[in-house]
């Protein structure tokens, strides 16, 4: 089953390492011309989310690339144990950065992006150990992939907001 989402897992692979690329230089850019300590804690905290979720597309991709099925389900429970701990990480750093007050520019943003993420870093294991159990499970393996689509979606809003490209002079 995961040979049909094999230009897929190209695709992904492809389009992850490039988006990590042009977050790293985002990050740089934008920091290098503000001194802001607090939005640069903003800032840093949402490149840190995004990355993780890049991270996770970019490895379950190529490792689904070498062995199928068999490679996505340790791979995906391994790498969202892992975006789960970074995400238990950057919580308390976003909240102490101010994140979530209330009167936070994009306070509902913030909350939707770490929602976001502890849920699609939830579901990827779950659906990860439901596959190890039954590997051969064409609709596990699709869920699996639509969780990479949720974490794109994620991560590049994220990058979007990092930019500051809407609020730039």
């Amino acid at each position: 089953m995961v040979g049909q989402y094999e230009d897929f897992f190209v695709a992904s692979a492809g389009a992850s390492a490039a988006i990590l690329g042009l977050l790293v230089v985002a990050v740089s850019v934008v920091n290098a011309d503000d001194s802001n300590p607090t939005t640069r804690e903003n800032r840093t905290v949402l490149a840190g989310s995004a990355f993780v979720g890049l991270v996770d597309i970019f490895i379950v991709s190529i490792v689904a690339l070498t062995g199928g099925s068999v490679d996505l389900a340790p791979s995906s429970l391994a790498i969202a144990a892992v975006g789960l701990f970074a995400t238990r990480r950057l919580v308390p750093r976003a909240k102490r950065a101010g994140n979530f007050s209330r009167g936070f520019r994009t306070r509902k943003l913030n909350i939707a992006f770490a929602s976001v993420s502890a849920g699609g870093y939830a579901v990827q294991l779950g659906l990860a150990v439901a596959l190890l159990a039954d590997t051969q499970s064409t609709a596990l393996q699709h869920a699996l992939v639509l969780v990479i689509v949720v974490l794109y979606c994620s991560a590049l809003g994220r990058t979007w907001e990092v930019t500051g490209i809407t609020r730039r002079v």
